[in-house]
């Protein structure tokens, strides 16, 4: 128990350690920089191209860029993903609670928990591939058919039990937004395994957010600037994933 401890200790510590956060984010390579950039310009034109600049709007900008610096870091399986993956999750939650998206605010809650799982794992990780990997990156692993198909089981369950409280609680596009919860527990379970088919979660979640967010922007009571950025955050979302997910396929796996 004490050594368990003390790993998610370290772990926390080195995530949201300055000089590590730091030393990732200037230590990747060109293309990452050049994906990183397109990413946070597509962020700040569609917040300035609004010309509202409200609290939602202010706030979905602040989601924006911490979930790009998130990614980015993923992408490279760098463990200071989880400060602005944090972060980004806190300020997530409002817009997902002020546009009554019940999926979505599970899904939130639960990202929040799971960052700090994460963390404890991919520190444990860290540690036991040390001397294999010296750029401090996280050694992808495979995913066994007999655990594929205990997620997918895992993932009926959950959705057909989030479709139900969703309908009942009177939340919108529920078809679309209950799948969010579900895959987002698969994801994140994924994740902080380090299995690469987390990319497989990914991209749905990110391809059915795309869907979500732009009727979200094209209803009138839910439009507006806040909901025009967060539908361009999830399109910028998905195109990082395949990059992503490109990285992680092409790294030797155990």
């Amino acid at each position: 128990m004490k050594d368990r401890n003390h790993l998610i200790f370290r772990g926390i510590s080195q995530a949201f350690s300055f000089k590590r956060t730091f030393k990732e984010l200037t230590s990747m390579e060109m293309p990452d920089y050049i994906v990183l950039f397109v990413m946070i310009v597509a962020q700040v034109i569609s917040y300035i191209t609004t010309n509202i600049f409200d609290l939602y709007s202010n706030i979905s900008l602040v989601v924006g860029i911490f979930t790009i610096l998130n990614l980015i870091l993923v992408n490279k399986g760098r463990l200071t993903n989880y400060l602005w993956g944090t972060l980004a999750t806190i300020f997530w939650l409002v817009l997902a609670i002020k546009s009554h998206l019940i999926g979505d605010i599970f899904s939130q809650v639960f990202y929040l928990i799971m960052q700090f799982v994460g963390i404890y794992f991919w520190q444990k990780n860290l540690e036991i591939y040390k001397g294999e990997v010296g750029k401090g990156e996280v050694v992808p692993r495979k995913l066994s058919k007999r655990n594929a198909i205990i997620i997918v089981i895992v993932f009926i369950a959950i959705y057909w039990g989030v479709l139900i409280t969703s309908k009942r609680l009177n939340g919108q596009q529920i078809l679309l937004d209950a799948s969010l919860f579900p895959l987002g527990i698969v994801a994140m379970i994924l994740m902080a395994c380090s299995y690469r088919a987390q990319w497989i979660s990914w991209i749905l979640i990110d391809f059915i957010n795309v869907l979500i967010w732009y009727n979200n922007w094209k209803t009138p009571f839910q439009g507006g600037s806040s909901t025009f950025g967060m539908f361009i955050l999830q399109i910028i979302m998905l195109l990082n994933c395949i990059y992503g997910a490109f990285i992680w396929l092409n790294k030797k796996a155990k």
